[in-house]
């Protein structure tokens, strides 16, 4: 019974990360329902600003072109507002284009399609977009591969972007890496070319669909989806060498002690713990996370030390599968009943090299492709090849083969071996609500896609995810009782914003007395911000802000350098506008701590006579003598010998001969 029910479980998960879709249901380009979290995160009230004309359904209204309004959840419903006007408050706002060209911005990002808002968690409101997939693939394309790259390269990405959204089609998906990183009508004419030159293509074996899941580097070679996920190995993705990977070289380095509480009071913990940090911040920040996501919620947690991290257990595709880690740390309300901190500890041996890598970040241990594990008293030190899982097709391949000569389809045939390239559709059913009673829809076959205009990108990898049911039903849109539609105006095409923001005023000082320093710049336009500190290495110690939203104006930060070795560092300041525009610099500065003042301590000569060795062994050669009440200057102690400094160099004397 038990054996069978593991055999059922098996098959659910592998339907699950695998949609199957046996035959295409017609030759009509389909559309996917995409619910918008990426660029919007939680919140509870939303900008709406109209392009062309939208209208609510099941009430008499229409939205104005050019007009912004406002989305806001009020006890439990949603509010419509048009200024401090009170338009709707509904249980789901649901809005349809009076034209499909029509668009609207979401906080400011565009969208094509309609839309469903609903309330989330009670306190949230989430937009849901329903669009044409060949416009979805045109939001998708640019920002899962960079679209400067080769054509060819980018109509691969197409063809498994469309094959993979296709098998979700029954299910609302989200705009993020869980399944495809979607950026709306933000396209780029690159891409759009791509796109619209593998219309409807997509991948199939025997009828069925294949899964063409992908990731950014394979290290040189390809995993089997049996090793990856633990579902039925499937023949199209093989294990393989891949001469044309980038292999992109990764590298962390953890200092097993990250707290040293030897002269700290653990029983008046208030006097240490808001001034002391761990040696690696940015590691242990990602520990602290996992932890209060796993039975410490809530907690305020130091972490003292990291003194076992291993990965192991390679697969048939070279990959580790398994790990093993310890981590020592104080939680705050943690303590003895006379207040004194009690020191927590877990320790996994053995466990799925998936836990280990969510502990450290999957942007530290960018694959489990490791290759090399270095370890000495103080740290470990962990290499690997490759970002991502390694599964189907690998994107730096993809555009290494497509500059090597290597057409889309010969791509294709590599990473999913056996394969056929299907025309799954080649017309788009498009319905127009522009009618002036609303009563009867207009269909208008395109028979090839529409080209519209185009926005830049970026570039995110893909992870597969369990997938969520849903509906693909439009909202149905009702016509106001004694107020005609009048024709739309066509809506104006969103504007193109490729200018990057502007990094000006970027300064950076040092003070060496209280080892801090001082960055303040000034960036011309909201967006998201990151501001890290870099060694000479290349290697980034700390975040001071990662992917921070933040306005349009000057800011400052400080950052302790107490920690740091003497030597000159980098300030990476990256800035990304709200239309994934990208702008950088790296100033820097040095730190030159003064040496620390060392306490001399004398001693006199209590024998009559006292040898000078020159080394902390009656064996050492002797190398000078002592009179009787003579005066030393002690340097250290090394067991029963002292280390003196004896004219010009130094020697070692027994201990219980100096006082």
């Amino acid at each position: 019974m038990k054996r069978n029910f593991l055999f059922f479980l098996a098959i659910i998960l592998f339907i699950s990360i695998f949609p199957l879709s046996i035959t295409k249901a017609s030759n009509i380009e389909p559309q996917v329902q995409v619910k918008l979290v990426n660029y919007i995160g939680n919140q509870s009230q939303l900008s709406l600003k109209i392009h062309g004309e939208f209208l609510i359904a099941n009430q008499k209204l229409r939205l104005l072109d050019e007009r912004t309004y406002v989305a806001k959840v009020e006890n439990g419903e949603i509010s419509l507002f048009d200024g401090s006007t009170k338009l709707a408050t509904v249980d789901q706002l649901e809005l349809s284009p009076v034209s499909y060209k029509n668009y609207l911005e979401v906080n400011n990002r565009p969208y094509l399609g309609s839309f469903r808002f609903v309330v989330e968690n009670t306190k949230y409101i989430r937009p849901i977009n329903t669009v044409y997939l060949e416009d979805y693939l045109k939001g998708v394309v640019p920002f899962e591969m960079m679209a400067s790259w080769n054509k060819e390269a980018l109509k691969s990405q197409a063809v498994a972007a469309r094959s993979y959204a296709i098998g979700y089609l029954s299910r609302v998906i989200d705009d993020t890496i869980n399944y495809q990183v979607y950026g709306g009508y933000a396209w780029h004419p690159n891409t759009d070319a791509a796109v619209n030159e593998t219309y409807g293509e997509v991948l199939r074996q025997n009828g069925r669909l294949v899964s063409t899941v992908f990731s950014a580097s394979n290290g040189g070679k390809t995993e089997s989806n049996a090793n990856a996920w633990g579902s039925s190995a499937l023949s199209y993705l093989p294990i393989k060498t891949d001469s044309f990977d980038s292999k992109t070289p990764w590298q962390f380095t953890i200092r097993k002690q990250q707290i040293n509480t030897s002269s700290l009071n653990l029983k008046n913990p208030s006097l240490w713990w808001n001034i002391t940090t761990e040696a690696d911040r940015s590691l242990t920040s990602t520990i602290k996370t996992w932890l209060t996501q796993n039975g410490y919620a809530g907690k305020d947690i130091k972490i003292v030390s990291v003194p076992k991290l291993s990965l192991h257990t390679p697969t048939s595709g070279g990959r580790v599968s398994k790990g093993d880690i310890t981590i020592e740390f104080y939680v705050k309300d943690i303590a003895t009943p006379d207040g004194e901190l009690i020191l927590q500890k877990i320790e996994y041996v053995n466990i799925p090299a998936t836990r280990i890598r969510a502990m450290i970040g999957n942007r530290v241990i960018l694959s489990y492709l490791v290759t090399k594990k270095a370890e000495t008293n103080d740290s470990i030190t962990i290499s690997g090849l490759g970002d991502g899982h390694g599964v189907g097709l690998s994107q730096w391949g993809a555009k290494n083969r497509a500059d090597a000569g290597h057409s889309y389809r010969d791509i294709l045939d590599f990473y999913y071996d056996g394969t056929s390239l299907i025309k799954d559709y080649t017309e788009r059913q498009q319905t127009l609500t522009q009618q002036p009673d609303l009563k009867e829809e207009t269909s208008v076959s395109i028979k090839e896609p529409v080209v519209t205009e185009e926005k830049p990108s970026s570039t995110k990898q893909p992870v597969v995810s369990e997938a969520k049911p849903s509906s693909t039903k439009l909202p149905v849109v009702s016509a106001p009782a004694n107020n005609p539609v009048k024709p739309a105006t066509p809506a104006k095409k969103p504007v193109i914003d490729k200018k990057a923001p502007t990094i000006s005023q970027v300064k950076v000082t040092s003070d060496q007395t209280k080892k801090k320093a001082t960055i303040s710049f000034h960036i011309n336009e909201p967006g998201k911000v990151t501001v890290y500190i870099k060694n000479a290495q290349g290697k980034i110690l700390h975040y001071i802000l990662k992917d921070s939203t933040t306005k349009a104006g000057s800011i400052k930060k400080e950052y302790n350098f107490s920690s740091l070795a003497n030597g000159t560092y980098s300030v990476g300041i990256v800035a990304l506008d709200n239309s994934n525009n990208r702008a950088s610099t790296i100033p820097s500065f040095t730190v030159k701590k003064p040496a620390p003042v060392v306490k001399t301590k004398t001693g006199k000569v209590t024998a009559t006579k006292l040898n000078v060795r020159s080394t902390a062994s009656t064996k050492a050669k002797v190398i000078g003598s002592l009179k009787k009440n003579q005066t030393v200057t002690i340097v250290s102690t090394s067991g029963t010998w002292l280390k003196i400094k004896y004219g010009k160099s130094y020697g070692y004397v027994y201990k219980s001969y100096i006082k």
